[in-house]
């Protein structure tokens, strides 16, 4: 019951300012008539961060400043945003990209077996089994 009371001074705080605000201001503000049991005043002030991301009537706009959801200016960058977002989604994504398909098996199979040779040329010695020795490949082959 004290979160819903806590935000609600924030809510009436942001709403009587009309500018957006930083957290420390939001405090200064209310901190008098805050509800709480913990005597940590840097917890209460972490639990209401969290209760104001988690409350859609309060927007965190790009300067770290807190501002009601139902701000003009907030209102603007929320429409900026979904214009860029659906606007790169149409551009990243075209039906050209479909038509160019790997078959991912094929691919991964000559990955494998150009692997597995590429180590065995680079492997230079072989154990002898007769005198316990590693002789040189080139060595042995001639």
């Amino acid at each position: 019951m004290s979160k819903v009371r806590n935000l609600d001074l924030v809510y009436s705080y942001l709403q009587s300012t009309k500018t957006p605000s930083s957290l420390n201001e939001i405090w200064k503000s209310i901190s008098k008539d805050i509800i709480s049991q913990k005597k940590d005043e840097i917890s209460v002030i972490a639990d209401l961060y969290g209760d104001m991301v988690l409350d859609n009537r309060f927007a965190l706009t790009t300067d770290n400043l807190w501002a009601l959801s139902s701000n003009s200016s907030v209102e603007n960058i929320k429409k900026q945003y979904d214009d860029f977002i659906n606007t790169d989604h149409k551009h990243r994504y075209s039906d050209s990209d479909e038509e160019l398909t790997i078959d991912d098996e094929m691919l991964l199979d000559e990955d494998y077996d150009s692997d597995f040779t590429q180590e065995l040329d680079d492997f230079d010695e072989d154990f002898d089994d007769t005198d316990q020795t590693y002789i040189d490949d080139d060595e042995y082959n001639r």
